[in-house]
């Protein structure tokens, strides 16, 4: 039995628990609740150690993005794909087109730490900052600091203004990697925002910077 079989084997073992799991009760972490999850890891990961990207089938690669998106939590799968392009690359263009907000994150923050492929990792970037879900939004603005990108700064300002608490905290931590001379301006309008959250780290981001780290 090939990598990419046993992988489909267990996303339907985990499909079928999660068709009984009641709607009402999925939040937060529902999927830790799922007793199998060895199987489920070590059958992803053996695809990722054992078969390029290039010998991954269709579906070989859209249960890989299913089982990235439902280990959120633990992030697991998605931890094999250190030192891995190709396959972060693969997965983060199937990822485009798909509804798996909890793996667009998890890809976004790869492509933010890749040492090879940057002009591809900052592109696909580009596409998710402006996905809907607003997690996948800030955590491609964040990888799109950490890679020092030229779009960064921009981005940054416009995630501040929109207003939405987390992404001003976002937009204040690229802001001290890649424009570290707007930051003063930026957490003295975070004091003004007047929000607690908002309020923690803009000192602790002006201490960041003061530290250099």
């Amino acid at each position: 039995m090939n990598a990419c079989t046993s992988l489909a084997i267990e996303v339907a073992k985990f499909r079928k628990w999660a068709d009984l799991y009641p709607i009402h009760q999925r939040s937060g972490e529902w999927e830790c609740d799922y007793d199998q999850w060895p199987l489920l890891w070590g059958a992803a990961i053996a695809v990722l150690n054992s078969l390029a990207p290039s010998e991954w089938t269709d579906e070989c690669c859209a249960n890989l993005l299913y089982a990235i998106a439902r280990d959120n939590e633990v992030e697991y799968i998605a931890d094999e794909l250190a030192g891995k392009p190709d396959a972060v690359f693969k997965l983060a263009r199937l990822a485009v087109d798909s509804t798996e907000s909890d793996a667009k994150w998890q890809l976004a923050e790869h492509l933010g730490i890749l040492s090879s492929g940057r002009d591809e990792a900052e592109r696909l970037l580009l596409i998710f900052i402006d996905d809907k879900d607003e997690y996948v939004s800030r955590r491609s603005l964040i990888a799109l600091g950490a890679l020092k990108s030229i779009h960064a700064e921009a981005l940054a300002e416009r995630a501040w203004l929109t207003g939405h608490q987390y992404q001003r905290i976002a937009a204040l931590w690229v802001l001290k990697d890649v424009a570290p001379s707007k930051l003063k301006q930026y957490a003295q309008m975070a004091m003004l925002d007047g929000r607690s959250i908002v309020v923690q780290n803009a000192h602790e981001v002006l201490v960041a910077l003061e530290l250099g780290k």
